[in-house]
C-alpha cells in the first residue's frame, strides 16, 4: 500500500513543528503541560529540563547537518544554554521530572539532557569553538552526580529511594556515557557495559511480546512499553558503533520486530502485559516519533521494513493540527483497557507536548533535508473531559479548554509557569 504522504510535505511539517516550539518557550526553557501514561502535569507549565531537550537539540543538528545554516545550530545551542543555566550546584538539573513535576534527578530526564549538551558540544568542538566545553563540563557534573546517586554495580537504579533498574533508563545513561566517554577520553567501559546488560536483559524472548523490554519498575504488571523498547534501540545502535558485538544486534533485530507489532492507524499501541494481552488504550501519536527515530538507526544494523518507516511518518505528519503540534495519544481516559477506546479524544489526549513532540521533531528532521518556515494557525477541536463534551482551542499565544456552556475550564498563557484558569476538577 503506498503512503499516504510525500516526501515534499516533510519541510513543511518540520517547520511548522519549530514554530509551534517557538511558541512553547518561556523565559527559563520550554514549557507547557504534560500529559503521559504514568500522570500528567497540568498544574505546573513552567520551563522544564527533562527529555525534551535531547530530541530538540538533536532535531536542530540534524538541521544544521543537513542545511549547513547556523540558524539551526544557534538554536541547538540556545536549547543547551538553557541546561546550564537550569543547573545547581549538585549538579543536577531543575524541574527534571517531566509529568511527575517540577522536581530535580528526573530519570531518564538528566542523561537525556546530558545528550543534548554532548551532541552540542560535539559539533562546537569540531568547529574549534570553546564554548564547547561549557556544555561539556555541565554534562559531566550531572552525569558524576547520577553515578554517586545511582550506581549500584549492575546498573543505575531508578531512584536514589528506589533500586529497580529499568531498561529504558539505563539505555539512556547508556547513550549519555558513550558520549561523554569520546569527548572525555575517560574510560566510562564499567558503566556502559553493565548498563548494556541492563538493557539485554530485560528483553523478551519469546510469545506475544518478544523483542519488547520489560519495564521491571511495573512489578506484578510486567509491562512492556513501545517507547521504551524504542529508546533501547537508540542506545544499541550507538553502541554498535563503537562496540558491535553479536548479541547487541540481536537485540535490535528483535527489538524491530517488536516496534513494528505495535503499528497501527493512527500512531502505535503502547504495549503489552505481563500475559501477552495487548494494552489497546491509549495509542500513541507524538510519542511514536522515538519509534520512528529507532527504526531509521537499526536500518544501519538489520533489516526494518519501510512500510513501517511509512506508516509512523504518515501518523506524525496527519496528526499535526495547524497550531503546529503533535497530539500526544487517543485514549488516554481509559489507559491500560484491553479494548481500543471508541469516541472524543480526551483533553490530555489531544495536548501537544514539548516532552513528546520534541520526539516526533527529531525523527522527521531526520527524514527531511530542509525546512519550510511556517506560521502555526488557530485550531478549535472537540474533545470530552470527564466524559463531557468541550472544546480544545490552541494559537500560537494560549491553551484553552471549554466545556459545552463555553465555561473555560482551562487556560493556560505560553510561557506562563501556571494556568491562568484551572477549574478542571471543581
Amino acid at each position: 500500500m503506498p503512503a499516504d504522504w510525500t516526501p515534499e510535505e516533510l519541510p513543511r511539517v518540520v517547520g511548522l513543528l519549530d514554530s509551534w516550539l517557538d511558541s512553547m518557550r518561556a523565559p527559563q526553557g520550554y514549557a507547557g503541560p504534560v500529559s503521559h501514561w504514568w500522570d500528567s502535569c497540568l498544574v505546573y507549565t513552567g520551563a522544564m529540563l527533562d527529555w525534551r531537550y535531547e530530541g530538540i537539540a538533536c532535531g536542530y543538528l540534524n538541521l544544521y547537518r543537513s542545511t549547513l545554516d547556523k540558524t539551526w545550530l544557534a538554536k541547538a545551542i540556545k536549547a543547551s544554554r538553557d541546561i546550564v543555566a537550569g543547573q545547581s550546584s549538585d549538579g543536577h538539573f531543575r524541574n527534571s521530572s517531566f509529568e511527575r513535576g517540577p522536581r530535580t534527578g528526573g530519570t531518564p530526564h538528566e542523561a537525556a539532557a546530558d545528550i543534548a549538551l554532548l551532541e552540542v558540544a560535539a559539533i562546537l568542538k569540531q568547529g574549534d569553538d570553546p564554548d564547547w566545553q561549557l556544555f561539556f563540563l555541565a554534562a559531566e557534573r550531572n552525569i558524576m552526580a547520577q553515578i554517586a546517586g545511582l550506581w549500584s554495580g549492575q546498573g543505575f537504579i531508578d531512584q536514589p529511594n528506589n533500586t529497580v533498574l529499568v531498561a529504558n533508563k539505563n539505555a539512556t545513561m547508556a547513550e549519555a556515557l558513550l558520549l561523554y566517554q569520546s569527548l572525555g577520553q575517560r574510560d566510562m567501559s564499567e558503566y556502559i557495559t553493565a548498563a548494556a546488560q541492563v538493557v539485554l536483559s530485560a528483553q523478551v524472548k519469546t510469545g506475544p511480546r518478544a523483542g519488547a523490554t520489560i519495564h521491571h519498575g511495573t512489578f506484578g504488571y510486567q509491562l512492556s512499553f513501545g517507547i521504551y523498547t524504542a529508546r533501547c534501540v537508540g542506545a544499541l545502535c550507538r553502541l554498535m558503533e563503537v562496540d558491535p558485538r553479536p548479541q547487541y544486534r540481536d537485540f535490535i533485530s528483535g527489538a524491530v520486530a517488536y516496534l513494528t507489532s505495535l503499528i497501527c492507524v493512527g500512531g502505535s499501541w503502547l504495549g503489552h502485559y505481563t500475559n501477552g494481552r495487548r494494552v489497546a488504550s491509549p495509542i500513541w501519536i507524538a510519542p511514536c516519533g522515538d519509534l520512528l527515530r529507532a527504526l531509521l538507526q537499526a536500518r544501519f544494523w538489520v533489516d526494518v521494513p519501510e512500510d513501517a518507516i511509512q506508516k509512523l511518518a504518515g501518523s506524525l505528519i496527519r496528526s499535526q493540527t495547524s497550531s503546529g503540534g503533535i497530539p500526544t495519544a487517543y485514549g488516554l481516559a481509559t489507559r491500560g483497557a484491553l479494548r481500543p477506546y471508541r469516541g472524543l479524544p480526551d483533553f490530555r489526549d489531544l495536548l501537544p507536548v514539548v516532552g513528546w513532540c520534541d520526539k516526533a521533531f527529531r525523527a522527521l528532521s531526520m527524514m527531511s533535508p530542509s525546512l519550510e518556515t511556517c506560521l502555526p494557525a488557530r485550531v478549535e477541536l472537540y474533545c470530552v473531559w470527564r466524559n463531557l463534551p468541550c472544546c480544545y482551542i490552541e494559537d500560537d499565544k494560549t491553551i484553552i479548554l471549554r466545556d459545552e456552556h463555553e465555561q473555560t475550564l482551562y487556560e493556560w498563557h505560553k510561557g506562563a509557569s501556571y494556568p491562568a484558569i484551572i477549574k478542571l476538577w471543581t
